[in-house]
């Protein structure tokens, strides 16, 4: 009775319920201008394009801020690609353009562009070069959420420093207090230790990346595909954890309040990690047809982030490493109707990042089988795995 008392009791009123009504309202259109051009007899592509999006959140102040009534957020884009076909379909070559603008933010254009070469006949190299904009996602925008260990979960808009009165009661780096309990601990409080954590504008996340790529067919039996890519980020969204006495300071002593669990709040906030963050990458694959249906295919994937500043956390949660092989057979048997399949998948050990706990993942391998048995009277396919 009492956790069902608790999971029907809203959040707002102390319970563990979400009432999140929210919706998505999206318009996407696209149009292939090439034969109204008359560009297809120069080997010329053109697409235009159009999208509208607009959330309207609606959870009753149990996970956003949105006590006071719904709020809206909207999201407008457009984008024109241009392609062309060169040296006899050698070369191909792709540029593009696209300029979305938020109603919290502001608008931002950003290009790309590609290039494939033809090497020979299922032999291609592929390069590309592009800027990407991401707006911070609705919770990152606004959620308000109180979580387990005094712990509340805020978006970096400004609207809710300023509802929490970050201006006149300050929010200190969870370094600097550390610091001053130490001091304390050690007999000679040093309230001199305690850092004011720094917001600047909230602004969406812009990166430049790079790829360059090989695709292959060998005899017809073993496809090879091989990538590698660099990315710098700016503005790079991530979380700052920060401490905050739950009274305003009336006097000296009041900066021990934030050394004490039962008079202070942590906030984990969305904010943009100062200085350019950068990922980069690799991976390879082939897939190789044996003899009576028989196939094997592999891959290898290595992703890294750099360093991000002291205090921000990144939400990375990619293993460094991770492979997948796969052993297979489509028909043998009797009018090749048996078929299985072998999985075998592993990934290195990470260190796991979330809003609601952190901690280190180990290295996992997990082996997935599959036996078939096809009907062809019925156009059926039996699977046990």
């Amino acid at each position: 009775a009492l956790f069902q008392k608790v999971a029907g009791t809203p959040i707002s009123q102390g319970g563990g319920l979400f009432l999140d009504r929210s919706r998505l309202n999206v318009f996407e259109g696209q149009y292939n201008l090439t034969n109204d051009l008359g560009l297809d007899k120069t080997g010329t592509d053109l697409l235009i394009g159009a999208s509208s999006r607009q959330y309207v959140l609606n959870s009753q102040g149990t996970l956003f801020a949105d006590t006071a009534g719904n709020i809206k957020i909207n999201e407008v884009g457009a984008y024109v690609q241009l392609s062309q076909k060169m040296l006899n379909d050698v070369l191909k070559l792709t540029v593009s353009g696209r300029y979305d603008k938020n109603s919290n933010f502001k608008g931002r254009f950003t290009p790309r562009a590609s290039a494939v070469v033809k090497l020979a006949k299922n032999h291609n190299l592929r390069f590309s070069y592009q800027q990407a904009y991401r707006f911070p996602t609705t919770q990152n925008q606004w959620i308000n959420l109180l979580i387990g260990g005094g712990t509340r979960l805020m978006g970096g808009l400004p609207q809710l420093r300023d509802y929490y009165k970050f201006g006149s009661n300050p929010a200190y780096t969870i370094p600097s207090v550390q610091a001053f309990g130490a001091s304390a601990l050690a007999g000679s409080p040093n309230p001199a230790l305690l850092r004011q954590q720094q917001f600047g504008e909230f602004k969406p996340e812009t990166s430049q990346s790079f790829e360059v790529g090989y695709k292959g067919q060998i005899e017809e039996k073993i496809l090879v595909d091989v990538y590698a890519y660099w990315a710098k980020y700016k503005d790079f969204l991530s979380a700052v954890n920060v401490i905050q006495a739950r009274t305003a300071p009336t006097g000296p002593a009041s900066v021990f309040d934030l050394l004490d669990a039962n008079k202070r709040t942590v906030y984990s906030i969305a904010a943009n990690a100062t200085g350019d963050v950068k990922t980069s990458g690799w991976g390879a694959s082939i897939e190789y047809l044996l003899p009576k249906n028989f196939s094997f295919s592999g891959n290898l994937y290595h992703d890294e982030i750099g360093n991000l500043p002291a205090g921000f956390v990144s939400y990375f949660n990619t293993p460094k490493y991770r492979v997948n092989m796969a052993f297979n057979n489509n028909g043998f048997g009797k009018d090749n109707r048996f078929g299985f399949s072998v999985v075998f998948r592993w990934t290195d050990a990470f260190f796991y990042e979330g809003t609601f706990g952190s901690g280190q993942m180990p290295s996992t391998k997990t082996v997935d089988a599959m036996v078939s048995y096809k009907l062809p009277s019925t156009k059926s396919l039996i699977k046990l795995g």
